[in-house]
């Protein structure tokens, strides 16, 4: 059995790095640093990202490529290696994000789809359902 050389990712930042390289086709470090800070509140500081790049690029999980806005500017993008670490570590977190979403979900009650966000809540019979959406609920109330 080897030994195992992947790197370490065991918080937030660096897992939403990871999650901002493989949803752009490039992504700046200034990039993913505003990101933190917009989307998780989040803030840290240049030399934490920086050398965490540098790391993922030495690994070859990511390239430096320049950007189209600032040929000075470097920007980074996943490899092929790149990709395959990170379907490794999103897999990991898999069961953390199923019981936490778990705990979010409602049922509709005409179809028994899981709903997460944005769906139509309607009072019927004294009752508080939950549908996909207004034409199900409408459909379960011609049922009764």
């Amino acid at each position: 059995m080897g030994i195992n050389t992947d790197l370490k990712v065991q918080n937030l930042t660096k897992l939403y790095t990871l999650v901002l390289l493989r949803s752009k086709d490039s992504v700046t470090g200034y990039y993913i640093l505003k990101r933190l800070g917009s989307d998780l509140g989040k803030t840290s500081s240049p030399t934490y990202i920086y050398d965490f790049l540098k790391k993922l690029k030495e690994k070859g999980y990511i390239e430096e490529i320049t950007t189209k806005k600032n040929e000075r500017s470097k920007g980074y993008r996943l490899t092929s290696l790149g990709s395959e670490f990170t379907d490794r570590i999103f897999s990991r977190f898999d069961n953390l994000i199923d019981v936490a979403i778990q705990s979010r979900l409602e049922i509709c009650s005409s179809c028994g789809v899981r709903l997460y966000k944005d769906y139509y809540t309607e009072m019927i019979n004294g009752k508080k359902l939950n549908f996909c959406c207004k034409h199900y609920a409408k459909a379960y109330k011609t049922s009764l």
